[in-house]
């Protein structure tokens, strides 16, 4: 603080410079608290919600959480006051506190939710339980989620990191061509019931890739080009909220009749969403079934870690209407790459004469992803 004090004259009422004054030169704690605002900040959380049908309100299923920010010009007007008025040596620091929008006292009304506006389900029947696992996890981080107007929703910054310390669970991924065990199988049925419900609900959808090869999940109910697959952060899902409401999200679980629905709730724009398609052309027969040796894999055993799928290319047409004007018109493209068959042998049994083997029973169905 020695360092600090400024001993300067300061005019009297009278015009004439015979007072002192002393101050603190503060540049330098400034400059530090400038430099440290940052890292003391805190981003406001929104409150989460589920829209009740029957009474039009919304119930808050996690509440908000203020955000902060230092201010320094008022933390340096405190450290004046106090070190020549207290003689005080430790000086709290002042910030401004940041009320999220959303926040747990939000209203229906307030917010334009009003009404369910579009929804979408996909199946998992035969999933293992570890996909339906990384399924459900997946589709929590979504539930009760709200989103601004004018916002750009980012599947992959919601579901944050998909990893073994998050609580996903090993399965099967496609990864470099390969079906492959990995960290998250089963994420991409979340994200292709997200972007479903998205194109029903006729938002642009500013970012989607289609899987590597078709997916029979995937393809129960819209048929194909209507998958969306994720790898964060590289390959993400986009979609921009482009009304002037909030859009509140709903994930819902069913493990008995293997679905996963997304509902989407805000205020209705008089849109129709016109789908044409999918129409397929350019088919590519699979190549014959690839044999490769496994040394886990006892004589005699035998194990199917890819089925065989044809390539093609499938086009989906959407046309979103407005008050009976179009709006928009978008084309979605997917091309699927033809894939083989790969059965793992035991070492040394690679077979020539041998028949393709039926995979057993207790082996997964076609990987999702």
């Amino acid at each position: 603080l020695a360092q600090m004090l400024v001993i300067e004259q300061v005019p009297n009422e009278d015009g004439q410079t015979d007072r002192y004054q002393a101050r603190l030169n503060t540049e330098a704690v400034g400059g530090y608290l400038e430099e440290i605002a940052p890292t003391l900040s805190v981003r406001p959380t929104d409150a989460r919600f589920v829209f009740d049908d029957e009474t039009g309100e919304l119930e808050t299923i996690v509440d908000s959480v203020n955000g902060r920010e230092l201010n320094v010009d008022a933390t340096l007007e405190a450290l004046q006051e106090m070190a020549f008025s207290t003689g005080a040596r430790e000086v709290p620091l002042v910030f401004t506190e940041i009320i999220p929008t959303v926040h747990s006292g939000a209203t229906a009304e307030e917010l334009g939710i009003t009404e369910l506006v579009a929804q979408a389900t996909t199946y998992f029947a035969g999933s293992s339980a570890v996909r339906q696992a990384n399924i459900r996890l997946a589709a929590s981080r979504f539930h009760g989620l709200v989103t601004a107007p004018g916002q750009e929703f980012s599947f992959s910054r919601y579901v944050g990191d998909v990893s073994a310390e998050t609580g996903f669970e090993e399965g099967l991924i496609i990864y470099s061509g390969r079906t492959v065990r990995g960290v998250g199988g089963g994420v991409c049925q979340v994200s292709t019931t997200a972007f479903q419900a998205a194109f029903y609900a006729g938002f642009p959808i500013t970012e989607r890739h289609p899987h590597g090869y078709r997916v029979s999940y995937y393809e129960t109910g819209e048929g194909a080009g209507m998958d969306a697959t994720v790898y964060a952060p590289l390959v993400d899902l986009k979609f921009v909220n482009d009304t002037p409401h909030y859009l509140l999200i709903e994930t819902y679980f069913n493990p008995n009749r293997a679905t996963l629905t997304y509902k989407f709730y805000s205020t209705g724009m008089n849109r129709q969403v016109v789908k044409e398609g999918p129409f397929i052309s350019n088919i590519v027969p699979h190549g014959p079934t690839i044999y490769e040796e496994n040394p886990a894999l006892a004589p005699g055993q035998r194990r199917q870690v890819d089925y065989a799928v044809n390539g093609a290319d499938a086009t989906v047409r959407r046309i979103v209407y407005q008050d009976g004007v179009a709006i928009r018109d978008d084309t979605f493209f997917s091309h699927y790459l033809p894939w083989q068959a790969v059965i793992q042998v035991a070492p040394g049994e690679l077979p020539g004469q041998q028949p393709p083997a039926t995979p057993p029973p207790s082996e997964e169905p076609p990987p999702g992803e």
